[in-house]
């Protein structure tokens, strides 16, 4: 879904774990750029793995990375440092000339450090965050072959900030298994698969704290790590359950997919225009998510859908997938599907902008007019 980029947005909107998981799953190679006030600090994707990451923040230097793990000390660092501003050479070049570090060291010290950087992005709650376009690195020879799905295990596990985490939850929060094949794919650890079979259908987040043999943070660090990777969740997801007063009554008759599709493509538009004057070019990346939510349980002609800028739903990645010719026969399924990217996207609007907005959508789709 490259017809996303840009997107911008506040963290206190979505976090770290929560974008790069959204960025994978709509297949997203850019640059996840996130600004604070001290620093700013870039993530390259690449074909589902991080590539790339660099910070303006001093403390985030190759040199002060070396120096906090022992690496180096600090009058070989200030010897490094003299070395490069004499021969204008980059710090690992001078670190090998010295005896410091060998080649191999070099390339697994230097990802370390690019993992640092990632990973100290995640327990961000203030800033904003930017996914631009990809830009070639032509200076950066050594780089990162870092699965995302296996970064966002990695980067919560590292969390240490036990009040981000528990910001995480709200209260009297009930968990679900996900359907089969909705997750991204890593590996857990033996304790992190004994807290996901905890999980069953509804069962209370403190209920799986009590029967956890870790300790409540770590139990919790568990959980939020399933949920962004979509192991696990809650009906409070959108299109899981939609309220009741959601409905929006029973599919209208149509002649064609084109017809349908026309319609319902009016409806998104219209949700798309008023997230996006209320909260900007988010707008995109919510909507996308809420059907993303969903998809495992609509019709699979809608596995490989696209959003157009606008809102609507790409013609192309949908009718290519669906019997066209047989209305009939298979229009049903396609109008539930239609029916539940709806529902998804107008819990979106409610779940973000609060239940007037939502009343507001809901009656435009309402009046026979529109």
């Amino acid at each position: 879904m490259e017809r996303h980029l840009p997107i911008s947005g506040s963290l206190g909107e979505l976090d770290v774990a929560s974008i790069l998981a959204l960025m994978h799953r709509q297949a997203l190679d850019g640059r996840l750029k996130v600004s604070a006030a001290r620093f700013t600090k870039t993530v390259w994707m690449q074909d589902g793995c991080i590539v790339f990451a660099q910070s303006t923040l001093a403390d985030d230097a190759l040199g002060s990375y070396l120096l906090g793990r022992g690496a180096i000390d600090a009058a070989e660092l200030e010897k490094a440092r003299r070395r490069m501003q004499k021969n204008r050479c980059r710090l690992g070049r001078v670190l090998m000339e010295m005896g410091q570090l060998t080649p191999e060291r070099l390339w697994s010290e230097v990802g370390g450090h690019m993992r640092a950087i990632v990973f100290s992005l995640f327990p961000l709650r203030d800033g904003r965050y930017d996914i631009l376009h990809p830009v070639t690195e032509a200076r950066e020879n050594i780089r990162l072959r870092l699965p995302v799905p296996e970064a966002i295990l990695e980067g919560v596990r590292a969390i240490r900030d036990e009040e981000f985490v528990a910001s995480r939850f709200a209260p009297g929060l009930a968990l679900y298994p996900s359907p089969e094949g909705a997750a991204l794919d890593a590996e857990l650890k033996p304790h992190e698969a004994h807290v996901l079979a905890l999980v069953g259908d509804g069962v209370p987040l403190e209920e799986i704290v009590a029967r956890s043999e870790l300790l409540r943070f770590d139990t919790l660090k568990v959980i939020y790590a399933l949920r962004v990777l979509g192991r696990i969740g809650d009906r409070r997801r959108p299109g899981r359950a939609p309220t009741p007063h959601a409905s929006v009554g029973a599919p209208a008759a149509f002649a064609s997919f084109d017809e349908a599709l026309r319609e319902y493509n009016a409806k998104f538009e219209t949700i798309y225009r008023l997230l996006s004057k209320e909260i900007g070019p988010v707008a995109h990346a919510i909507l996308a998510d809420s059907i993303t939510a969903v998809v495992e349980t609509i019709p699979s002609c809608f596995r490989a859908l696209e959003i157009r800028a606008d809102g609507r739903l790409e013609e192309r990645s949908i009718l290519k997938g669906v019997w066209h010719e047989d209305f009939a026969g298979s229009g049903g399924e396609f109008l539930r599907g239609l029916e539940e990217i709806l529902y998804a996207e107008i819990f979106a609007v409610k779940r973000h902008l609060g239940k007037e907005y939502e009343s507001q959508i809901l009656q435009w789709i309402r009046n026979p007019g529109n």
